[in-house]
């Protein structure tokens, strides 16, 4: 069942898997979010009460909530997200760059770190599926 329990592991397993190198700095929340047609994720931090440092908020959009959606597609999302947590986008962590997109460098970077093949079959994904996946939930 896909939770916000299940997003919180599967986020974990990538940061062992791909990012090991990353500190994690402040708390990192992961959640489903709203419905959206043309946005799969967003990082923000804001403070939140309760936590010393401003809590970093990663939201999926609660569409991949639906299990016809392939995993990878929700893969590819946290990893995207956590690319930005890294370059110090939304994070404690000294800013890498000085735009979140410059230059294709979240792809190159999820590439870099060995997970490639995921963002290609989500891109292959998107490109071929998702719009009719968009039109069964009437969407479209």
């Amino acid at each position: 069942m896909r939770d916000n329990k299940w997003l919180a592991e599967q986020l974990h397993s990538l940061h062992t898997k791909y990012f090991s190198d990353v500190p994690i700095e402040n708390t990192i929340l992961v959640r489903f979010g709203r419905e959206s047609k043309t946005r799969f994720g967003s990082i923000i931090a804001k403070p939140t009460s309760g936590y010393r440092d401003p809590v970093t908020y990663i939201t999926i959009n609660s569409l991949f909530k639906d299990e016809t959606v392939p995993e990878f597609v929700i893969i590819g999302t946290l990893l995207h997200e956590f690319v930005h947590y890294a370059h110090g986008f939304h994070s404690p962590i000294k800013r890498k760059y000085r735009y979140p997109h410059q230059g294709g460098i979240v792809n190159r970077e999820i590439r870099a770190r060995g997970a490639g093949e995921t963002l290609a079959l989500q891109t292959k994904w998107i490109k071929t599926t998702y719009r009719d996946f968009l039109r069964s939930k009437n969407l479209i």
